[in-house]
């Protein structure tokens, strides 16, 4: 009984991690598990064994200190590697991340400039070098809008001059008989300084230039805005380009559009190791510019 007690004292503890270095190896091999986790049960059923052999004799001390000091230098190797391995992940996710988020603010750009320039000319930007032009000589109506429209109805005389005949006033004054009056002979006192006027302003200094948009880019981490860069697909050094595609007209029941889609995949995939993503917004087959990312 005493011998019995012996054995289970010096044998337990070194079967133990033997069985269960075993059982990390054939599991790791059954679920294909990453080189790490593979490595690791190699290491357990490493120490297990060595503890098994040492406690039988068949290793002399030395050959066990010998053995145990590669076995932790590869120890110390796989937790390396582990950690590099947890870094490079992190590193991806976040330059996916923000690879996304700029690619996104990009297309937005593109979709907004192209939507300028349809509504000038009535067809979408066929080239980048049209769209890039555009966007730092073109520019787009702006309404300047000063003083507020009076709470109150028109007068006889100013009804007569608005419409020329002796219509009821029933409603309060409107922001077009505001306008007139504004614009006539007999400007009222409330409406001295009342403006409603469309002048063209530059699109680049109005949308792109302004505070709250560099503000805003800033505080993403985009970067200054260079309309050269809108064609190009962020992260890939100037290497690759947005797809355009353009149609000038496309029938949507009796009426016809210009229609738009510009489409491209981003150096980088949602789970690392799988297709990249790929990015795009608008149709050929009607006037919808909706964008992917806004479909998720």
């Amino acid at each position: 009984m005493g011998n019995l007690s012996v054995l289970v004292k010096k044998f337990s503890v070194p079967v133990l991690f033997f069985v269960f270095g075993i059982t990390l190896l054939v599991i790791g091999i059954r679920s294909k598990q990453d080189s790490m986790f593979m490595m690791a049960s190699v290491l357990m059923f490493t120490a297990g064994l060595l503890s098994v052999l040492y406690s039988t004799g068949k290793i002399k001390p030395r050959v066990l200190y010998i053995l145990g000091f590669i076995a932790g230098a590869a120890a110390l190797v796989t937790v390396f590697l582990s950690y590099k391995s947890v870094r490079d992940t992190a590193i991806y996710n976040e330059n996916y991340a923000q690879c996304k988020s700029e690619a996104i603010q990009n297309l937005t750009d593109i979709r907004f400039a192209q939507k300028a320039y349809a509504e000038k000319h009535g067809t979408y930007a066929n080239t980048w070098e049209e769209l890039v032009e555009f966007i730092k000589t073109g520019t787009v109506p702006y309404v300047v809008s000063e003083g507020i429209v009076p709470a109150r109805k028109l007068t006889v005389e100013e009804s007569k001059y608005i419409y020329k005949d002796n219509r009821p006033i029933d409603n309060l004054m409107t922001e077009v008989e505001a306008y007139k009056l504004s614009k006539s002979t007999m400007v009222p006192e409330d409406l001295e300084g009342f403006r409603r006027d469309t002048i063209e302003v530059s699109l680049l200094k109005t949308k792109f230039l302004n505070k709250s948009y560099t503000d805003s880019r800033m505080k993403a981490g985009f970067g200054k805005f260079y309309a050269d860069s809108l064609p190009y697909i962020p992260f890939t050094k100037g290497k690759e380009k947005w797809k355009l595609e353009t149609k000038d007209s496309v029938q949507m029941g009796d009426d016809y559009y210009p229609a738009i889609r510009v489409s491209g995949e981003i150096p980088y995939s949602k789970i690392q190791g799988t297709a990249n993503e790929k990015l795009s917004f608008g149709k050929l087959t009607s006037n919808e510019t909706a964008g992917s990312w806004e479909d998720e």
